[in-house]
Formats: C-alpha cells, structure tokens, sequence
C-alpha cells in the first residue's frame, strides 16, 4: 500500500490526472488506507508542488495540471472517504481570499475536512470580504478558515478581520489563516485565531477550536 500511495502522490506532482485517477481507484479497491494515509500523501504533493512554484522550477501550467490531477483523483476518493468520515464537527466556511486564485491546497484540504466531519462550505477562490461575511453569517459556521498562499495576501486578510468586527460579527466566529508560508508571527499581526500550514495542522487548529 506505501508503494501505491508513493506512486499517487508522484502522478499529482507530475500532473499526471489520469494515472492519479487510475491509482486513486487502486487504493479504493484495496480498502487498506485510511483517511489520515491518503491526506499525508496529498499534502506532500501538494508540499513539493507549491515548493517548486515558489522556486521557480514549476509555472501556472504545472500548476494547472496538477490542480487538475488532485481534482480527477479526489472524484474517486471522495465517497471513500465519506464512508470513514467521523461524526458531525462543527461548521466551517472556507474560500481563498481576494486577489489569490490558488486552489490545490484548499481543495485537499476542504476533502479532509468533510471527512474529519465537518460541514463545509467551499465558496472558491478569489473570494470578496462581502461574500465570507455573508455565508458565514447564513450558515451561522463555527469556523472561518481563510485561505491565502502567500503573504502578499495580508491586505485581504486584513480586510476580512476589519469587517468581521464592523459588522458585530468576530466573536461569533473562529479564523483561522492557512497557506505554505504563514507562521505564527503572521497570524499575530493578522489577528486570526489560528492559522496551519497542511492537512495536519489545519485539522489540529480546527479541532482545537471547535472542541477546546
């Protein structure tokens, strides 16, 4: 089973979304991975994928295609993972803010989510103040998580927490800032709840929140 969780994570690197498909249907039909195998695999690829943006050695098109890859693949992963979801977690609404278009890590991470229990409320990419404030407020959701690849987004964030507490609205709900280069001074200087890096940490910060 490693050695085909290997070769999956690999054909997302590649943008192979055929052989991801393919090998996404392998582990399906084994039965032997657990939500938590099959995360760290995505969240590696996606890892490697975002490193080699951030270098340089990857484009919008190999950005593209490995988007595509991770898409393709989690069509067949999908109702695997529901059969294994735990119960209900709480209620999030997620979305990359304004002026970022990246999606592999967000789509990955919404997946693991779902499966985690949580109600999630996917609403893109480039997403408005107005509209994260608007689905949080029709879904009343325990969690605003808002995803932002790279620093250059702080403006947006900024904006969103501006309005959360304009609007009466920020201690009704919990942030939490995601992307590859976030730390914890950033987050401070944000003002968010909590912010993650990957699957693992955005699933810890979720829990802890929602279940302190």
């Amino acid at each position: 089973m490693k050695e085909l969780l290997e070769k999956f994570e690999h054909a997302i690197i590649n943008g192979d979304a055929d052989a991801s498909a393919d090998l996404a249907d392998a582990i399906v039909a084994r039965g032997e991975a657990t939500p938590d195998d099959i995360f760290v695999h995505l969240s590696g690829a996606m890892e490697v994928v975002g490193g080699r943006y951030e270098t340089g050695e990857y484009f919008i098109p190999e950005m593209l295609r490995s988007a595509e890859a991770v898409e393709k693949s989690m069509t067949v992963l999908e109702p695997y993972l529901f059969e294994h979801r735990h119960e209900d977690a709480g209620v999030i609404v997620m979305g990359t803010v304004k002026g970022d278009i990246h999606n592999i890590g967000k789509n990955i991470i919404v997946s693991a989510l779902k499966a985690a229990g949580y109600e999630v409320h996917d609403l893109g990419v480039n997403v408005s103040t107005d509209k994260f404030l608007n689905k949080v407020r029709e879904t009343e959701a325990d969690l605003l998580l808002l995803s932002a690849f790279t620093t250059s987004t702080k403006q947006a964030l900024l904006d969103i927490i501006a309005a959360l507490e304009a609007n009466g609205m920020r201690d009704q709900v919990k942030v939490v800032s995601g992307g590859a280069s976030h730390s914890e001074e950033f987050a401070r200087e944000v003002g968010v709840d909590g912010f993650a890096t990957d699957v693992k940490s955005t699933l810890a910060v979720c829990q802890r929140l929602t279940h302190p």
